[in-house]
């Protein structure tokens, strides 16, 4: 068992991060003003409007009011992050409308130069990669009343995505991604900062039953492209109607991963108020099903990729919240429902699990 007993400090904090994307996430990145995102839109989009900061992980986002030509997100990446990556996400949101015109998601605006993406030095910083996507309005899911029909339709959504990248691939789908499920077991130094030793116990029990249970099935399963973060913050709902999906955000954890580990990581978001702790996890699956049904096999491993998922933000937000004492409270802001999630779902066992799935998540 992790602990901090059994590194110092200095140890712990200066680990490397075993991921493609280590630097972007162990190192904060220099600050972006209002006054340097407006020059940009100025400059490079012959734009001018208001900004407003945006929270994010790894880059710094703005919200665009343009005058006269709508809404957008500004996007200035984290300094390492690499250019192959974030041409990833545009290419990616380019395939999804041109297969499926209907999906809400943001499209690419380019420059006035005709770029999708370029390189500017911020605030005397090392360069950085500027993109400008469209801004899909409503209500971040996170704020809105949850109900039956919401967890269907989301997994009717996500389904469907699932469809539109079926067929694209990039060279960087294949990134060694921190949020990456199938890579928990990588975050067990982690677990020293979980300050509750229960807790720290709960989570290395759900890697251990990941390992044994889960890891040995995965290569066998079905794997293209996913968007790999359908969170309950990157989802947005009608604001009139909080049951209809108005569009998904952020695509900068999309990975080449089986499609079970999508599914298992928007069920963990189904939050359970009441009742069966894997009810609104079972409609969700249900509304995916009824657009792309699922085999025997990935039934039989969604139960461990949910738990997992849910150890994978307990070490990596604990690790975050203590490396980014600024960033606490937005690293942190899910953390009490992962514990309660933990708790309840231990005291199911996988097959219980799997019974409750195959006899409620069929589509109707």
């Amino acid at each position: 068992m992790w602990s901090r007993a059994d590194r110092s400090g200095d140890e712990l904090m200066n680990a490397a991060v075993p991921d493609a994307f280590g630097e972007t996430l162990a190192q904060d990145a220099p600050d972006v003003s209002i006054a340097d995102a407006l020059a940009i839109l100025r400059r490079h989009y012959g734009l001018t409007g208001s900004a407003r900061p945006l929270p994010g992980e790894r880059d710094h986002n703005f919200h665009i009011h343009t005058d006269g030509e709508g809404e957008f997100v500004l996007k200035v990446s984290h300094p390492a992050e690499e250019a192959g990556f974030t041409d990833f996400q545009n290419k990616a949101l380019d395939h999804i409308l041109a297969v499926d015109p209907t999906l809400p998601v943001p499209s690419v605006r380019k420059s006035l130069e005709g770029d999708a993406q370029f390189t500017v030095s911020v605030g005397g910083s090392a360069p950085r990669i500027i993109r400008l996507v469209t801004y899909l309005p409503g209500q971040l899911l996170s704020r809105c009343p949850t109900s039956a029909a919401q967890d269907r339709n989301l997994g009717i959504f996500l389904a469907r995505l699932g469809r539109a990248l079926r067929g694209f691939f990039h060279p960087a789908a294949g990134s060694d991604l921190l949020w990456d499920i199938r890579k928990v077991a990588k975050t067990r130094p982690m677990l020293a900062y979980i300050a509750d030793s229960r807790h720290r116990a709960m989570v290395e029990r759900v890697i251990e039953a990941f390992e044994a249970r889960a890891a040995p099935v995965i290569p066998s399963l079905r794997a293209q492209i996913v968007h790999n973060d359908m969170n309950s913050y990157n989802v947005v709902m009608d604001a009139e109607r909080p049951e209809v999906v108005s569009g998904i955000l952020d695509f900068g954890d999309m990975i080449h991963s089986p499609l079970i580990c999508d599914l298992a990581i928007g069920a963990v978001y189904r939050w359970p108020a009441e009742g069966h702790p894997l009810a609104p996890a079972a409609r969700f699956v249900a509304g995916y099903q009824s657009v792309q049904p699922l085999e025997a096999e990935e039934i039989g491993i969604l139960f461990d990729l949910i738990r997992a998922r849910l150890a994978l933000i307990a070490n990596i937000a604990s690790w975050q919240a203590e490396r980014f004492p600024a960033k606490r409270d937005y690293v942190l802001r899910l953390i009490a429902e992962v514990w309660t999630s933990l708790e309840r779902l231990n005291g199911l066992s996988s097959d219980e699990a799997r019974r409750y799935f195959l006899d409620h998540s069929n589509p109707e």
